[in-house]
C-alpha cells in the first residue's frame, strides 16, 4: 500500500510575520511594565520600611546642646514610665481590694478619700507621661553635662546596687549595703538633730489643718520621761536578700520589662544609671547649700473675709492684744492657740503672698489684709535674723537648691524640641502588669 503524502507546512505571509512580531513586542513591553511596577512597589515598601524602622526611630525628638535624644530612646522611656505607673495602679487596686474585705469598713471609710486622691494623681501622671518622659530625658542630659564638670560618674557596680534595691523593695526586703547605709544615716541624722537646738524665744506651731502648707513647722523639744516607761517593742527583723536571690529576681525582672516595654538589659541599665547620676548631683549640690539662712519670726490672724481682716486691724490699732485676738478669731487654730505665733521660718515656707509679706514687712508693723487661698491674713513680723536651719528645713533647702540649678541649666541650655504626637508610642491604655513572683530569700 502506498504511504500517504505529507502536506508540507504553509509559509507564513509577511502580514502574519509582522503581526507575530508585534504580539511578541507587546508581550515584552507588558513584562517590562510589570517588572517596573513590581520594582517600584518594592522600592516604596523598602523606603517605607527604612522610614519606619531606621529613619524615624533614629530621628531626634529633642536636642540638648547638640546631644540628640532619638525617637527610639524616647519611645522606650515612655513605655517604661507607663509601665511603672501601671505597676503603681496595680498595687493601689490590690490595697483597695483588701480594704473592701468584710470587717474593714471603718478603715475603708477612713482611708477611702486618700486612695481616691492617689488614684487621681496616678491618672494625671499617666495622662502627662508622653511629655513628662521627654522632660525627664532632657534633665538627664543636663545632669550628665554637669556631672562631667564635677567628675561624677555612675559606676557599673553602683548601677547594679541601685537595681538590686529596686528588686529587694519589690520583695519587701533590703540589700546588705542598704541596711548598712540606712543604719549609718539614721545614726548621723539623730546626732545632727541632737546638736541642733532652736533658740528658745517662742513655741513653734504644730502642723495644722487646713493651713498645713502655711505653718508646717516642726518642733524640736525635749520630751519628759514618764514614771512608768513601757517596755519598747522588739525591733523587727529586716529581710536581707542574698546575691543568688537578687540574681534570680533580676533575670525575672528583665523578662518582665522586655515583655511589657521592649527594653533590653543595656537600655534598662542606662535609665537606672541616669538616676544614680542624678542622685549624686543632687547630693553634691545639696552639700553646697548653706546651713545658715535669713529667717523671720512672725505671727498672723487668719479670717474668712477682707472686711473681717479690716476689723481685726482696727481693733489692733485701738490697742487690743494681738495674741488675744488670734486666739479668739483666727481660723488657723494651731497657731491661734499660740497667739498667732508662726515661729522662726525660712523663705519659702509659706504660700507666696504670705511669704512676701513676712520677709518685706517692717518689723513691728501690722500688715494690710493679705489674701491667700486660705482666707485673709493680718500679719506682724516680730524679728528677722540669720539662723541655722533645722534639719527638716535644711533638707528642704537642699532640694530647692537642686531645683534652682535645674531651672537655670534648662534656661541656659540650647534645647531644641522636635516632639510631635506622631513620635509617641501607641498606648492601649493603662494595663495591669503581671510582675514575676520575687524569689524567696534564702
Amino acid at each position: 500500500m502506498a504511504k500517504p503524502q505529507t502536506q508540507p507546512g504553509r509559509t507564513p505571509t509577511r502580514k502574519q510575520i509582522a503581526l507575530s512580531r508585534r504580539e511578541k513586542e507587546q508581550l515584552r513591553l507588558i513584562y517590562i511594565g510589570l517588572g517596573v511596577v513590581a520594582g517600584l512597589i518594592l522600592i516604596v515598601l523598602a523606603i517605607g520600611l527604612y522610614q519606619t524602622y531606621v529613619l524615624e526611630p533614629n530621628s531626634p525628638v529633642a536636642s540638648v546642646n547638640g546631644n540628640e535624644i532619638s525617637t527610639r530612646e524616647y519611645q522606650n522611656r515612655v513605655r517604661y514610665e507607663r509601665f511603672l505607673l501601671d505597676n503603681q495602679i496595680q498595687q493601689l487596686l490590690q490595697q483597695q481590694a483588701a480594704l473592701a474585705q468584710p470587717g474593714n469598713e471603718q478603715l475603708a471609710q477612713m482611708l477611702g478619700p486618700q486612695f481616691e486622691q492617689m488614684a487621681q494623681q496616678l491618672q494625671f501622671q499617666r495622662s502627662a507621661v508622653d511629655r513628662q518622659a521627654l522632660e525627664n530625658m532632657i534633665e538627664d542630659r543636663l545632669v550628665e553635662t554637669e556631672a562631667q564638670k564635677r567628675g561624677l560618674t555612675a559606676s557599673p557596680e553602683e548601677v547594679t546596687e541601685a537595681i538590686n534595691r529596686i528588686l529587694a523593695q519589690q520583695a519587701g526586703g533590703y540589700t546588705a549595703l542598704e541596711v548598712t547605709e540606712t543604719a549609718t544615716a539614721a545614726a548621723e541624722a539623730s546626732a545632727t538633730a541632737a546638736l541642733w537646738t532652736p533658740t528658745p524665744t517662742f513655741t513653734p506651731s504644730p502642723t495644722i489643718t487646713p493651713t498645713a502648707v502655711l505653718t508646717a513647722t516642726e518642733a524640736v523639744t525635749p520630751t519628759a520621761t514618764p514614771a512608768n516607761t513601757p517596755t519598747p517593742a522588739p525591733t523587727p527583723t529586716l529581710v536581707v536578700l542574698d546575691e543568688n536571690t537578687l540574681k534570680t529576681s533580676y533575670t525575672n525582672w528583665l523578662t518582665t520589662l522586655a515583655n511589657a516595654t521592649g527594653l533590653d538589659e543595656a537600655q534598662y541599665r542606662q535609665i537606672i544609671g541616669a538616676t544614680v547620676l542624678k542622685d549624686k548631683l543632687q547630693k553634691a549640690i545639696g552639700d553646697e547649700t548653706p546651713k545658715m539662712a535669713e529667717q523671720a519670726h512672725a505671727r498672723h490672724i487668719l479670717v474668712e473675709t477682707e472686711e473681717e481682716a479690716k476689723q481685726v486691724i482696727e481693733r489692733l490699732n485701738k490697742g487690743e492684744d494681738f495674741a488675744a485676738l488670734a486666739e479668739e478669731l483666727s481660723k488657723d487654730t494651731g497657731s491661734g492657740a499660740q497667739g498667732g505665733d508662726l515661729g522662726f521660718v525660712p523663705r519659702g515656707r509659706f504660700v507666696e503672698v504670705v511669704d512676701e509679706a513676712v520677709f518685706t514687712l517692717p518689723i513691728g508693723q501690722i500688715s494690710e489684709p493679705v489674701q491667700s487661698d486660705f482666707g485673709w491674713h493680718v500679719i506682724e513680723v516680730l524679728e528677722r535674723e540669720e539662723r541655722e536651719l533645722s534639719p527638716t528645713d535644711y533638707r528642704s533647702a537642699q532640694r530647692q537648691a537642686y531645683n534652682d540649678w535645674l531651672t537655670k541649666a534648662r534656661a541656659a541650655a540650647n534645647v531644641q524640641d522636635f516632639w510631635t504626637a506622631q513620635k509617641v508610642p501607641r498606648d492601649n491604655g493603662p494595663i495591669i502588669p503581671t510582675l514575676p513572683a520575687p524569689a524567696a530569700p534564702q
